[in-house]
């Protein structure tokens, strides 16, 4: 297991938040996040992304994929993924999708070195009734089928909170069967007892074409929520609580992979911690996520939003963590050797 600060506080900006991690068909792995002037989600803020071409083992510099400007301050939630094709998309919102600002899109096709203008798709967002929508964050996933999903969520209008209010929020994924020439809105999952708030989402392909669902929760619930679809957005079902998960209330990470001994791994992190962002700790589950059969710590003093990606072709997972709040965004390089010994 390798670790190396990938982003670190410094006079141009002030925290590195919200990590996104992609590796390509072709093996580049790429790494976003917002830089933030200041903590506060509604600050000033950018969003960079760094390439790397040889398994993390170095990286380009910072490449800008967005810019907060005076009419849109806040460029968040920043989501990779790879179309049919080949492309490599990128989504953002301008100011959580309120205040004017947009649902936006941006493609590269050459792995992320360059990208086009951004395309604006707010209205396949349906922002008739919501006031707040946020991708993700970290990545969507492309099924063996060719549908996109991009998980998000919303504050739906019926609530009548606040404008800018993140609560109470519902979660659904934003899906595309033509490699994101148009988007539509999936079935969505509100509050009920036991999983009040549900927000931020990641989704995962498993080995029998389900798509395996694992969200954050609000009002102070110390575990994780899952639930499963047939497809990721006709329906979700066993909408239910992973009382195994412990959480204390931020983002964390799924992603499917099948290893060189043909096991169908499904892998979580997150900080595993009731009461704090720390801990940060990987997990493995060959049942769909029904039970995890290992724990395996990544750092148990430092921690934040956490995101994963894995890397079949060298054989190895990436987990990108926060430290103190985004003052730095490490990565870690975990063999699945390591994780077999287990």
């Amino acid at each position: 297991m390798t670790r190396t600060a990938l982003y670190r506080s410094d006079t141009r900006y002030s925290r590195y938040r919200i990590p996104g991690l992609l590796v390509t068909a072709s093996g580049t792995l790429l790494a976003v996040c917002e830089a933030r002037d200041a903590l506060n989600d509604w600050s000033r803020m950018d969003i960079l992304l760094r390439r790397s071409t040889d398994g993390g083992e170095s990286f380009g510099e910072p490449i800008l994929l967005a810019s907060g400007d005076e009419k849109h301050p806040t460029v968040n939630n920043p989501v990779l993924l790879e179309d049919g094709r080949g492309r490599i998309l990128f989504l953002f919102c301008e100011d959580y999708a309120v205040d004017g600002g947009r649902v936006l899109l941006r493609i590269s096709e050459d792995g992320g070195a360059t990208w086009g203008p951004c395309r604006d798709i707010s209205e396949a967002t349906e922002p008739e009734v919501r006031n707040v929508f946020a991708l993700g964050p970290g990545h969507g996933i492309r099924t063996r089928e060719g549908t996109l999903l991009i998980p998000f969520w919303r504050v739906p209008k019926r609530y009548q909170s606040p404008m800018r209010s993140h609560i109470p929020s519902e979660i659904g994924t934003l899906w595309s069967k033509d490699d994101g020439e148009t988007w539509h809105i999936g079935a969505v999952l509100a509050s009920r007892d036991g999983l009040m708030t549900p927000n931020e989402t990641e989704i995962a392909e498993l080995a029998d074409g389900r798509i395996y669902l694992n969200a954050r929760l609000g009002a102070g619930l110390t575990y994780r929520a899952r639930a499963y679809s047939p497809d990721g957005y006709s329906k979700w079902e066993h909408f239910e609580p992973d009382y195994a998960l412990h959480d204390s209330g931020c983002f964390a990470s799924c992603v499917a992979c099948r290893t060189a001994d043909e096991k169908a791994w499904l892998f979580f992190a997150n900080c595993n911690s009731k009461t704090a962002r720390r801990n940060v700790t990987l997990r493995g589950s060959l049942d769909c996520g029904k039970t995890w059969c290992f724990s395996k710590p990544i750092d148990a003093d430092r921690g934040g939003y956490v995101e994963l990606a894995a890397d079949p072709s060298r054989n190895r997972l990436y987990v990108l963590y926060e430290e103190d709040v985004g003052t730095a965004l490490h990565l870690v390089t975990v063999p699945f050797s390591e994780l077999t010994e287990l």
